[in-house]
């Protein structure tokens, strides 16, 4: 249910074409209809150790790229579009994902025979040695292809080509099988190619939402991703919404070690992610009276409303919890949620963090359980764990006092059970 949902928020938001992520690209190298080149155009931005490339939907193979060489078409680092050996690397071992990638750029122009990506098979046929690299170009860096201000990347026949060509070279997908999120009958992913990032205590290069890689995943005698057969274009618009709620200051909120995610069927201007990080006292007192009113701040009461929270688990994304529900709903609990926690009239609404946080010595020390449970009993209108409580008294006798937020917490604890 979850990744219909995600798939379902993916055709409001704008997403690159299949295998393609948006990428940092370091430098264009400019070139002429026949392939002659203008030079490399440096597209940093930033100084010293903060330069960045701009970002750019391009071509990408995301986690199932290893130490295999395995080219990207038309933008790639260094060591392939160039054959420029980074620091630590193995000139001959560089040669050899230098000529695959002029394999595959002859392969495309075979193919698709565009002016733009004969321009660039000619580049490499008969113009490269007049190409001048700048002294300071890093071979790590990002190279792409521009042709009479063309972007050769952006082009759809070759982003139709990659796709094809990848899923294929590359083994993403296997036999037809019956989609689980779709329900069509399509060639099922092997391997989910697209890494979620940004979860702390996660791995930098990102982690995999699902996957099977040991026995014991395995049944029915099905391996790797056909233990749970999804296509890949449920695949990556799955993974790729998720990726954007994240991204998205006004759809996530990360507390601790934990990532929540919120979002609606359809656009809503309720920002539950503002309630639940910094709530602002005018915001909390409307959404107090339009709930006694019987109504919703100027919205309609049938938005489904889903929520999700992810913490890390080395190479994997935990989903602790999922909700589906409404938006009118959720008003409704998160009125209760800070009538809970209200010490006296006029009392400053705080955030999820400052709660959690007043239970701890410091702020490292918060685990994903407490903050998720927090926001899902804030969301769902559950009485809060007893448990909360313990670890507010514990941390009293600790400290030998009590702080505003923590009676505010064990407040909403005796409240939700309707002990106070």
């Amino acid at each position: 249910m979850l990744l219909q949902r995600l798939v379902g928020y993916s055709q409001r938001i704008s997403l690159p074409p299949c295998l393609y992520a948006e990428t940092p690209v370091d430098w264009l190298i400019d070139l002429d209809a026949n392939g002659a080149p203008r030079g490399m155009v440096d597209l940093r931005q930033g100084s010293g150790k903060q330069k960045r490339g701009q970002s750019h939907p391009a071509p990408t193979l995301g986690n199932l790229r290893t130490s295999a060489i395995m080219p990207l078409l038309l933008c790639d680092n260094g060591g392939y579009v160039l054959g420029l050996a980074a620091k630590g690397k193995k000139s001959e071992r560089v040669q050899q994902q230098h000529d695959a990638f002029k394999q595959l750029v002859a392969e495309c122009h075979q193919q698709l025979q565009l002016r733009e990506t004969r321009a660039v098979h000619e580049f490499y046929q008969h113009h490269f040695a007049k190409l001048t690299v700048p002294d300071d170009y890093d071979p790590a860096e990002t190279v792409a292809f521009r042709v009479n201000g063309q972007w050769v990347i952006d082009l759809p026949a070759v982003q139709q080509f990659w796709a094809k060509y990848a899923a294929s070279e590359y083994e993403i997908v296997g036999a037809p099988m019956e989609c689980l999120v779709c329900g069509r009958l399509k060639p099922a992913v092997r391997r989910h190619y697209f890494p979620i990032k940004g979860i702390p205590g996660g791995q930098s290069s990102g982690m995999s939402l699902i996957s099977a890689n040991a026995d014991a995943f395995e049944s029915y005698r099905l391996t790797e991703g056909f233990v749970s057969p999804i296509c890949l274009d449920c695949s990556e618009r799955a993974l790729k919404a998720l990726d954007a709620l994240m991204r998205d200051p006004n759809t996530s909120l990360r507390v601790g070690k934990l990532v929540y995610c919120f979002w609606t069927r359809q656009p809503t201007q309720f920002s539950v992610v503002r309630l639940l990080d910094d709530p602002d006292p005018n915001e909390v007192k409307q959404l107090l009276q339009s709930v006694v009113q019987g109504g919703t701040p100027s919205q309609p009461q049938a938005h489904d409303f889903y929520a999700v929270a992810l913490s890390a688990n080395s190479a994997r994304v935990v989903v602790r919890s999922y909700l589906e529900t409404t938006l009118s709903e959720v008003q409704r609990n998160l009125a209760q949620w800070f009538r809970w926690q209200q010490l006296y009239a006029g009392d400053t609404p705080v955030g999820v963090f400052q709660l959690a946080r007043a239970l701890y010595f410091k702020a490292d020390d918060i685990p994903a359980h407490v903050p998720e449970t927090l926001i899902r009993c804030a969301l769902t209108g559950t009485p809060l764990p007893m448990s909360l409580l313990q670890l507010a008294i514990q941390r009293n006798r600790a400290e030998q006092g009590v702080t505003d937020n923590r009676a505010r917490l064990i407040q909403a604890v005796l409240r939700s059970h309707n002990l106070l």
